[in-house]
């Protein structure tokens, strides 16, 4: 059977020995375990200061903070603190305290977490989860699924600058589900199929029956092709930009402007 093995995050070299120190679920090279401003190797039982992922001795710390030593307070339980404790939202905590408020897994303050307010008490919660309600500096409506008003848990589809829920995500006229890849319109801010808008939205020429895309020959309210209408002089269809060099014969056929019998 396989054994797992640690990698150490200060040196990020695998730990082959049989001793190590275990801080905030993570183990260490004991001589990998230092004050970041002394170098001194930090003890298992010694106490210490973790703030933004920097571990700093005591002797250390008090001279930054003469405060430190003295008694404090886990901001999570609200037990005494008597030995290591990590600094988050502006209080201490012990390290297995610090930890989202949704999923309970314990945060490193050196990684990207939120602010979210409980019962009048900021508390830490991981960027992992997913954005709710009282999230510091997120907009609770960039998760909430524009066709159903209904929060969005795990995958959504963003379009038309919305957040939509996959099964939601589906053509306005027929209801088919519209795949993120696939090419669609929009009709009144709402997503169209590219079937429904060629079949229901989209002009469709007098002569083949098929969706003008693009300009178009218009006359007595029909919309043609340029090139399902020729001309009845010299049989040539006519192009785009052409508008300007037709001339409409006997109330219905059209022609060149230049084109003679």
């Amino acid at each position: 059977m396989s054994t797992t093995v640690s990698t150490c995050p200060a040196c990020f070299t695998k730990i082959t020995d049989t001793s190590w120190i275990l801080f905030s679920k993570a183990k260490y090279h004991k001589e990998c375990f230092t004050c970041h401003k002394c170098s001194r190797m930090i003890g298992a039982s010694e106490s210490l200061k973790h703030d933004a992922g920097l571990r700093t001795c005591v002797d250390c710390a008090k001279k930054d903070d003469p405060s430190i030593g003295e008694s404090k307070t886990c901001h999570g339980c609200g037990k005494a603190i008597d030995k290591a404790w990590v600094i988050g939202l502006g209080n201490t905590w012990h390290s297995d305290c610090f930890k989202c408020t949704e999923c309970s897994r314990v945060i490193d303050p050196k990684e990207k977490f939120f602010k979210l307010e409980v019962d009048g008490k900021n508390v830490p919660k991981c960027g992992d989860c997913k954005v709710t309600k009282g999230v510091a500096g997120l907009d609770v409506k960039e998760k909430i699924c524009a066709g159903c008003d209904k929060e969005i848990e795990s995958a959504w589809v963003v379009a038309l600058n919305k957040h939509w829920h996959h099964d939601c995500f589906k053509c306005s006229h027929c209801d088919r589900k519209i795949d993120s890849k696939e090419q669609f319109l929009t009709n009144l801010g709402n997503p169209v199929c590219m079937g429904c808008n060629n079949d229901h939205f989209r002009s469709k020429c007098s002569e083949c029956s098929k969706p003008i895309a693009g300009t178009s020959l218009i006359y007595k309210e029909k919309s043609f092709h340029h090139a399902c209408v020729k001309c009845t002089m010299c049989d040539e269809a006519f192009k785009v930009g052409d508008h300007e060099n037709i001339r409409i014969v006997n109330g219905k056929d059209f022609k060149h402007a230049d084109c003679k019998k």
